[in-house]
């Protein structure tokens, strides 16, 4: 390496100018700064350019370094690194040759320019937030604590900024609100006064979500199927950014236990170079960044073993998921996963109906099942739609006893039985005054 070769920084009073790798791309970059959400900015690495010149040994740079480690933990798609403003051109042109063509002598000279993870406990474990600035006496009222988390290896991944994988069940008071015993997703997010906020994430129970808009976006009969059917929509959609207003490109996903609906920008996610050891070839790349499903093979797990599998991007997840066997029929069979049956579940008036087991409950043990994770068969829609929900029709909506099992309407006695309490209930009309 002549003309491109590397010189590693040096002790002196010229500034530092930090360079950004986008190892999909292969390209380099300037930084030129952060904008208000902490998004990166950059600029071509051209001598003279307007980018930020920061003190080699400074506090600016230590915190700056700090804050891209903690924004980009995730993503493995790009790598900082610092060098003298005087050497920007040559050091981003070898970076980008190197990347390339890799060679012993440039990976040397690369590593001396690398800018290393902050060594501290919280950049390590990779937390976006800072478990001590939780307010854990509040969580504990409802049911939950931070042992609790840990036991269910849940801790480190809602500190990351996840949803928990596991649901909790939760109740009592919290914020001035009383909460009956029901099964929660717990997350967490930093107002704006910068405390870190707990939000619990019930069952969504409306039937008719995927009908409405999504922040501007329509899904399709298709789409609402995929959704329901994979937990992903398997395209890219065009959606109403809350904040800004403005159109964005986005994947979508539902969760597929509390059935929420949640999006990830598909221009700001990376995908990583390998999954599992195995290299993710350029139509991969391209099928993942478009939301399809990929089937990826001899991926090396942890245990040991080599398997394949069908990875997809998850908004829910905030990257690539590895897709439950249930979603992967779906797909294979282009439709809906079957669903297991289930029979003697009961109503809230106490009264048995059939179904089948929702997606989000289909690991549970038939004895764990209840009736909020069964969708009733079509025989026993009306009856749990009048016994559980209070809803009512006309043939319904002055009964007062329980439909039975099948029933979408009063049977005989019941009628004969409210026929005579409106009769009695009826004012006798009067004679008036007879002239």
């Amino acid at each position: 390496m002549s003309e491109n070769s590397m010189t590693p920084p040096t002790e002196g009073q010229e500034k530092d100018v930090l360079l950004v790798l986008d190892k999909q791309q292969g390209k380099v970059s300037a930084v030129k700064g952060f904008d208000k959400e902490g998004n990166l900015q950059t600029v071509p690495p051209i001598q003279g350019g307007e980018f930020m010149q920061v003190d080699k040994n400074g506090d600016i740079i230590s915190n700056l370094v700090a804050n891209f480690y903690r924004k980009f933990q995730d993503t493995e798609g790009l790598a900082l690194f610092r060098c003298k403003a005087s050497e920007v051109e040559q050091n981003a042109k070898a970076i980008e040759d190197n990347h390339r063509n890799p060679t012993p002598e440039g990976d040397k000279q690369v590593e001396a320019l690398r800018v290393p993870k902050p060594d501290n406990p919280e950049s390590k474990q990779g937390y976006r937030f800072d478990p001590a600035k939780i307010d854990w006496e509040s969580l504990k009222k409802v049911g939950i604590t931070a042992e609790t988390l840990k036991n269910t290896k849940d801790f480190d991944r809602v500190m990351r900024g996840y949803k928990s994988r596991n649901t909790y069940t939760v109740s009592g008071s919290i914020g001035g609100f009383y909460l009956k015993p029901t099964d929660v997703k717990l997350s967490f997010y930093q107002a704006k006064d910068g405390t870190v906020v707990p939000k619990l994430h019930g069952v969504q129970q409306d039937e008719k979500l995927l009908q409405r808009p999504y922040n501007g976006h329509e899904f399709s009969k298709q789409e609402q199927t995929t959704l329901q059917s994979t937990g992903n929509l398997g395209n890219i959609a065009q959606i109403k950014d809350p904040k800004s207003g403005e159109q964005i490109p986005v994947f979508i996903s539902r969760d597929r236990y509390t059935h929420e609906l949640e999006y990830m920008r598909a221009d700001k996610w990376k995908c990583p170079d390998s999954v599992c050891g195995v290299k993710v070839s350029p139509e991969q790349k391209a099928a993942f960044e478009a939301g399809k499903a990929v089937r990826m093979e001899n991926l090396q797990f942890k245990d040991g073993t080599r398997r394949s599998a069908y990875l997809q991007v998850s908004a829910v997840e905030r990257g690539l998921e590895f897709l439950p066997r249930s979603a992967v029929q779906a797909l294979q069979q282009g439709q809906q996963p079957t669903q297991r049956q289930v029979a003697g579940v009961k109503d809230e008036k106490g009264v048995e109906f059939n179904g089948h087991v929702q997606p989000g409950a289909q690991g549970k043990s038939p004895d764990k099942v209840q009736a909020k994770d069964v969708t009733p068969a079509a025989e026993s829609r009306t009856q749990v739609a009048v016994n559980t929900e209070g809803k009512t029709n006309e043939a319904t909506k002055q009964s007062k006893e329980p439909l039975k099992q099948g029933q979408d309407k009063p049977i005989a006695k019941q009628k004969e039985k409210l026929d005579k309490t409106q009769k009695a209930d009826k004012p006798k009309k009067s004679k008036g005054m007879k002239m």
